[in-house]
């Protein structure tokens, strides 16, 4: 949220300062933050700069955080019996997170104990987009708080770049393609955030709050001044990393 204040303010917008946003329980204990333009964008490119900031900022931290901790983590069983009342978690992968893990261990995580009548490509798309069939018994990272928080990160950098109304996706999205086309998109990203509730039902939360924000977007003053070549590959870039960095079922509960 700072790269979006400080961009903002270097490109004479009006903004606050971040508003920190707390969510106690739960396993992260933040929703994390936002700032508020106390006006509207003065043009496309000011949008543009603004919208890109945060998920940039956000992944130059979150990044070298993610890896120094995987570098920290170990690799351990997952136990198939726990003791009464306990819980196992299994945070949810990205196609990031997944090359991530790999670079480090040399191993698709978790690895399950056998694939079945499965084959690993099948086994492997259904569980990264559902999360089943759990890996009891077999192996993964025993995450070390370092790369906890690197997780987090990329999470949160992924749902900023949702496509969709005020967040940052939804701002890049309008920069490049015009509010008409962009909104052609609502129903498919509201449906998908509903189908994915059935697997992680947080998403229900986001499906609700896209219906009723995620339709509006911010309309900068000038809507005729073209956004430049570079900003535009930098939007395109933008929207590949919310694909690589979006995770379908962040949290797998046993």
């Amino acid at each position: 949220e700072l790269g979006h204040y400080f961009v903002g303010k270097s490109r004479g917008e009006a903004v606050t300062l971040p508003y920190f946003i707390p969510l106690p329980l739960s396993a992260f204990g933040t929703m994390g933050a936002f700032i508020s333009m106390k006006e509207i964008p003065k043009n496309k490119k000011h949008l543009m700069d603004i919208g890109i900031a945060g998920p940039l900022m956000g992944l130059l931290v979150a990044v070298p955080v993610l890896l120094i901790g995987l570098n920290l983590s170990s690799l351990g069983p997952i136990e198939a019996d726990l003791p009464e009342g306990a819980i196992h978690f299994l945070e949810g992968n990205s196609v990031f997170y997944l090359f991530a893990k790999y670079l480090t261990f040399g191993k698709l995580l978790p690895q399950p104990a056998s694939y079945g009548d499965m084959s690993p490509i099948l086994y492997w798309l259904r569980y990264f987009f559902t999360g089943a069939p759990l890996p009891v018994g077999g192996l993964d990272v025993q995450i070390h708080p370092v790369a906890w928080a690197g997780w987090a990160g990329l999470f949160v950098t992924a749902i900023n770049l949702i496509p969709a109304g005020q967040l940052d996706g939804g701002h890049i999205l309008y920069v490049l393609f015009g509010k008409k086309k962009a909104k052609l998109k609502d129903p498919f990203i509201l449906g998908s955030l509903v189908l994915l509730g059935f697997f992680w039902s947080g998403w229900w939360l986001w499906a609700g709050l896209v219906f009723l924000f995620g339709r509006r977007y911010a309309e900068p003053l000038d809507m005729i001044t073209p956004v430049d070549s570079t900003r535009k590959v930098l939007g395109v870039i933008a929207l590949i990393v919310f694909l690589l960095t979006f995770i379908p079922v962040p949290l797998v509960v046993m």
